[in-house]
């Protein structure tokens, strides 16, 4: 059967999967990515019907939580995975051409994941249509909104030229320039935010292209690990170890460099970067960017690619938190009787909608490799 050219899994691998499901034989992981799904789904639920006064730790002092950054962070995830299927199909085309779709398939999901954290947070979603007939060109929020639904139509229509094996340079390079200006958007709508010193700056988006490399060249890597284990293809590897070497290496250049910058201004609600300062350099620097870089440098085998690449998307959500709730800490106008730190601990709901974008992203790639909707692509092209 095949939907505009893309051939989809044949009904026997699907009634294998199904009978495997029901007799308990898919896989902990699937088992456990429903189990997520379900609670998660159960959470963004609640918060649709008790509202957000009721579930979530979010306030007027502190807005944004851990809903808006798991969706920052999704959202880079999946430009990193862009990222990479153009870095890779450029420069490594022949070893890294058996993991396109699958790296684009990535990016689709990722930044549907996104947006589900993304709507539990908006409170009314069925009004977002509201930014195509009545757009505001001077927003930063208006112009992330379309940018981001251009990033997802050309990242589904990639996937099906690389199902249908038509190999265009022109969609090649579109699929790398529209995510490049929606996570310059996104970075920007941080960076233009005068109000909070602790976002303002030029260098966020630029800040937010690379930490997007490196957080989804990191989940790619963990694919092509377990491709490498599946079909012993070893030249996947290098690639993947160049790519996150570099990407490393860029983020911890643009870290310093904002680190700096904060440390050294005097002007009010830059106090932030002097209080966090060794713990940034600590993990935010050591164990987020040092460690994973000597890990690739002394390790380089399939296990260290896949605990640098562990290592990194758990620094890189911890930063997304850091980012979104940091910014608030100190507060912009105080009045009286406010605290001069502001503080901020998710809800159980709040971390219930990060389980459920996990699962979404974990439940669906599994299904897809176990049903072999990868692997029809590669037979045909033989």
């Amino acid at each position: 059967m095949q939907i505009y050219g893309v051939l989809l899994p044949e009904k026997n691998r699907l009634k294998e999967w199904f009978s495997s499901f029901r007799q308990g034989k898919a896989g902990i992981f699937v088992y456990l990515a429903i189990l997520g799904l379900i609670l998660g789904g159960a959470g963004i639920a609640s918060i649709f019907i008790l509202g957000h006064g009721h579930t979530t730790n979010t306030s007027s002092l502190v807005p944004w939580g851990l809903q808006i950054s798991t969706y920052v962070y999704f959202a880079l995830v999946s430009g990193g995975c862009i990222f990479t299927n153009f870095i890779g199909n450029m420069f490594f085309h022949e070893k890294y051409q058996p993991l396109a779709s699958r790296v684009i398939f990535m990016g689709l999901i990722t930044a549907i994941a996104g947006f589900a954290a993304l709507a539990s947070e908006l409170g009314h979603v069925e009004r977002m249509y509201l930014f195509m007939v009545s757009p505001n060109p001077s927003s930063p929020m208006f112009w992330m909104s379309v940018w981001y639904t251009a990033d997802i139509t050309i990242l589904l229509i990639e996937y099906i030229n690389i199902q249908r094996h038509h190999h265009s340079k022109g969609m090649l390079y579109a699929s790398f320039i529209i995510p490049v200006i929606t996570y310059c958007s996104l970075g920007s709508l941080f960076g233009a935010v005068g109000t909070v010193p602790y976002y303002y700056s030029s260098l966020l988006p630029i800040y937010f292209i690379f930490s997007g490399f490196l957080s989804g060249n990191a989940l790619c890597a963990i694919i092509a690990a377990w491709q490498i284990r599946s079909t012993g293809n070893s030249r996947l590897l290098k690639p993947f170890q160049r790519m996150q070497r570099i990407a490393l290496a860029s983020v911890l250049v643009l870290t310093f460099c904002r680190l700096i910058i904060g440390v050294s201004s005097g002007i009010s609600g830059y106090e932030v970067f002097r209080e966090t300062l060794l713990k940034n350099l600590l993990l935010g620097i050591g164990v987020s960017l040092v460690i994973p870089f000597l890990i690739l440098m002394y390790k380089r085998s399939v296990g260290g690619l896949v605990i640098s690449s562990l290592i990194v998307l758990a620094a890189q959500f911890m930063a997304r938190l850091d980012l979104v709730v940091e910014g608030f800490r100190v507060p912009t106008f105080r009045v009286y009787d406010m605290p001069e730190r502001i503080s901020y601990m998710p809800s159980i709901f709040e971390i219930l909608v990060v389980i459920a974008s996990l699962s979404i992203v974990a439940l669906v790639y599994l299904i897809a490799e176990k049903t072999g909707l990868f692997e029809i692509a590669t037979k045909e092209s033989r």
